[in-house]
């Protein structure tokens, strides 16, 4: 064999054997973003069912009969009467110039509805 035909079968044996190394190379670097790509969806599935499990447990939470029932074991509130709501007017305004005026007017207003209120439940009772 000649020199020329040695150099050229000697560069394609190296040129192989880069490549071979190289698909080797390759072919490992897939397959562990293959196992990556696999454990990442795995995790993303158990997500999936613990945020399936999260919802359920949020709208057993949040039932409504579930929270009247706390609400009247664990506070001492009672339903809101008609009685105990007053006019806009009657409540003072501390960013209000005549100040001490308008807290006499608001406190006469709550006064009188206070008297209105005591009237109406001795009516109530007299019933």
């Amino acid at each position: 064999m000649n020199n020329t035909q040695t150099a050229t079968l000697s560069i394609w044996i190296i040129l192989t054997c880069l490549i071979g190394c190289g698909m080797f190379v390759m072919k490992n670097q897939v397959q562990n973003l293959e196992k990556e790509l696999a454990r990442i969806n795995r995790n993303i599935q158990d997500d999936v069912k613990t945020i399936h499990v999260l919802n359920a447990e949020w709208s057993h939470l949040n039932s409504p009969a579930r929270l009247r029932k706390l609400a009247s074991k664990h506070t001492k509130l009672n339903p809101i009467q008609a009685e105990q709501i007053i006019n806009y007017s009657a409540l003072p305004f501390d960013y209000e110039a005549d100040e001490s005026n308008r807290r006499m007017i608001a406190q006469r207003n709550i006064n009188n509805r206070a008297e209105q209120n005591k009237l109406k439940k001795v009516v109530r009772a007299q019933r």
